[in-house]
């Protein structure tokens, strides 16, 4: 079921996805696409970006009569799949599914083999999903003012997994001990199942992940959730406050999830993409799939999704150098 917050969203879409259309005229827009199109997807297989991608390339294929083939180039936490779409030529042919560590990669990485806003056409951000806080039930702490207090009455001696070195839920993690004040060791495993299965074995003493990943072991009370990361609750978590009400003031992150092409996409093609895209999005059965996934519609069009990119490489950049991030 779709709440208020949400349906206030899609009363948006139109409005921002529309922003900047015109009309279609140049005959190569029109045609578009008549072979297959390519969509790589930097990360792998079972996560929120990848179904994400699945969703949309399905619909999309039904559109244009033409199969949207998703690819998952894995590597360097997201960076080899990132330079292929860079790389690309831009026709049209080949699009990308990003995510918020495409900002991250900028803030942890001085020399990347693309330039993370330039070398790409922003066509539409379509969504964010949350991340949940959470401990494994036998930890002491009910809030997460309690596990902020709990942490600084033993420095250096608890930890957090994460799904690796320099992902999201390792930054979402650093940012939220900085903010905090309390100190915790960082535990990379090579996967996030591995991460999720240790917190829940009580081998480690807190995690940030999607809140649809930790979800069934909430659930289950084998995992208490102290908050969540974005700006307001979760549609799947009503009753967890966000980390800013529960005593860690400012602290927001969403994972978002946007089509990018390589630069150069010509002005018809970008049109056209955007328009179909926007229209995917307010498709009441994604819609009903976005919810059980905990993710929410936000349409950003290429100018503000440029513009959202830049402010969050700038914003990461400063937790990567106060948390004191490193990839070793």
């Amino acid at each position: 079921m779709i709440d208020s917050r949400q349906r206030r969203r899609l009363l948006l879409l139109t409005a921002a996805g529309g922003a900047g259309l015109l009309p279609v005229r140049m005959a190569i827009g029109q045609t578009f696409p008549t072979r297959p199109v390519r969509l790589i997807v930097p990360y792998g297989v079972g996560t929120v970006s990848d179904g994400t991608a699945r969703l949309f390339a399905d619909k999309l294929a039904a559109v244009w009569g033409q199969s949207l083939l998703v690819e998952n180039v894995t590597g360097a936490g997201g960076v080899i799949g990132t330079q292929a779409i860079a790389k690309a030529a831009p026709d049209g042919y080949t699009l990308g599914m990003l995510a918020s560590n495409h900002a991250m990669n900028a803030a942890l990485y001085p020399q990347l083999p693309y330039d993370p806003v330039k070398d790409f056409q922003a066509v539409l951000h379509i969504s964010f999903n949350q991340f949940a806080f959470c401990v494994h039930s036998a930890v002491p702490a009910r809030t997460l003012q309690e596990f902020v207090a709990y942490a600084r009455a033993h420095p250096g001696e608890l930890n957090y997994s994460s799904s690796g070195n320099g992902g999201s839920p390792h930054l979402a993690m650093a940012k939220l001990a900085s903010m905090a004040q309390i100190q915790l060791a960082h535990i990379p495993y090579r996967s996030n199942g591995a991460a999720i299965t240790d917190l829940v074995g009580g081998r480690v003493t807190i995690m940030s992940t999607s809140v649809s990943a930790l979800l069934p072991f909430i659930k289950t009370g084998q995992l208490r959730a102290l908050a969540v990361s974005g700006d307001q609750r979760s549609p799947l978590l009503p009753d967890v406050p966000t980390a800013a009400e529960a005593g860690v003031p400012g602290y927001v992150m969403k994972n978002w999830n946007g089509f990018v092409a390589p630069a150069g996409l010509p002005q018809s093609l970008l049109t056209k993409l955007q328009a179909d895209l926007m229209n995917v999005l307010r498709d009441k059965a994604v819609q009903a799939q976005f919810a059980v996934l905990g993710v929410e519609p936000e349409a950003l069009g290429p100018a503000e999704f440029t513009r959202r990119l830049e402010e969050e490489i700038t914003s990461w950049k400063k937790v990567v150098r106060e948390a004191h991030v490193k990839l070793d």
